[in-house]
Parts: C-alpha cells; sequence; structure tokens
C-alpha cells in the first residue's frame, strides 16, 4: 500500500550516504531514502527542498524523496508497476537520467532497461507495457528539451551527416537516424525542425 501525507521538506541536508540523506527541519531529522541522482545535486551543508513519497506495508513505514518533482513523479509511476518495488524504482532512477528512462520506455529498449541492478528483462518488459502510455511522445520528450539538442549541432549547415548525430546523441542508431531523415525535404528548413520530423517517424 502506498499513500502521500508529506509532500516535501525544506531544511538542511545534515548527512548523505550512499542510498540516502538526512535533511533537519525544525530541530527534527527526517532519514530518505533516496537516488544517486539526487544525491550527486545535493551536499551536506545545503539547505533545500526534498520532495517526498511516504511508502507504508504492515511491516515498514519508509520517505523516499528526490531533488526534482518530476524525479518524484517518474518514481511513483515505476513502483506503480507490479512487482516493481521502491529499491528497483530507486534502482532505476541511481542508474539513469529521468530523459534517459523516458526514451528507453518509449523506444521499448528492454535490454537498456534491464541493466539496472535487480531489473531482468522480464520486469523490465513490463515497466514499459505498463508506461508506455503514461509519459507522453517521443517528440514531446525532446522539445521540452530542443535547446539544449540543438546546441550541440551549433552552427551546423543542413547536412544529413550533422542531424544523424544530433539524433544519434538522442540514443538512435546511426541506421535508424539515416532512415528517419530519408525522404524528409531539408530545403530552407532548420536543425530543429528537420530533427522533429524524424524523431515523428521514429516514434511510428
Amino acid at each position: 500500500m502506498v499513500i502521500n501525507m508529506i509532500s516535501y521538506i525544506k531544511g538542511e541536508i545534515t548527512k548523505k550516504g550512499t542510498d540516502y540523506l538526512t535533511i533537519e527541519n525544525n530541530g527534527i531529522g527526517y532519514y530518505i531514502n533516496t537516488s544517486f541522482n539526487t544525491l550527486k545535486n545535493l551536499s551536506e551543508g545545503d539547505k533545500s527542498s526534498v520532495f517526498t513519497f511516504m511508502y507504508v506495508r504492515e511491516d515498514i513505514i519508509a520517505l523516499y524523496g528526490f531533488s526534482t518533482i518530476d524525479e518524484l513523479d517518474m518514481f511513483k509511476k515505476l513502483i506503480s508497476v507490479n512487482g516493481v518495488g521502491p529499491k528497483a524504482g530507486l534502482a532505476v532512477l541511481s542508474t539513469y537520467e529521468i530523459n534517459s528512462i523516458k526514451l528507453f520506455i518509449l523506444k521499448e529498449d528492454v535490454t537498456a532497461m534491464s541493466k539496472v541492478s535487480g531489473i531482468g528483462k522480464k520486469t523490465a518488459s513490463k515497466i514499459i507495457l505498463d508506461l508506455k502510455d503514461k509519459i507522453g511522445k517521443l517528440e514531446e520528450l525532446v522539445n521540452v528539451n530542443m535547446n539544449d539538442i540543438i546546441s550541440v549541432a551549433t552552427d551546423l549547415s543542413n547536412d544529413a551527416d550533422d542531424i544523424t548525430a544530433v539524433l544519434m546523441s538522442l540514443g538512435f542508431s546511426q541506421s535508424e537516424a539515416k532512415k528517419a531523415i530519408e525522404g524528409i525535404d531539408t530545403t530552407g528548413k532548420t536543425e530543429n525542425q528537420i530533427i522533429k520530423e524524424a524523431l515523428k517517424k521514429l516514434n511510428r
């Protein structure tokens, strides 16, 4: 059973462990299970907000927390999958960045997901099946960070090899990228527009 009673805790990070942190608020130190990605973004002595989720079972009450709402939302989605508990959810979030997780799910990349410690191919397939329709579309994911992506290709011309390189940086293979670019009329279009068109083809 999972419930959520505390949305966030704001205070000083007093301790960091390998998979947890302690945050002090009004003289109370909260032990919060967390991911590697959150830990690397916080330092002892920082005053910060940690977005939390309370997990309750008959034999345990535990707090899980993250430095961003996006990471918390992904954690809740992961543990909503039958057979994926908080430990496995943290393992996924400690192995990959949020956008990589979404990309693997949308591309149905069972191999990448099953590289997470404790996640076998059967569980990876279940995560992909259950969450693929709950995290948006591939082009929407990329559009969020399009400025960052295009900055990689700053000053590039509309050369197919350049666009291929950008698509490959998003996790697609060279053959996938080249196939997606085929048939796109690049005349007068920016790299941004070409990439969006290619992504639509890749997401079919």
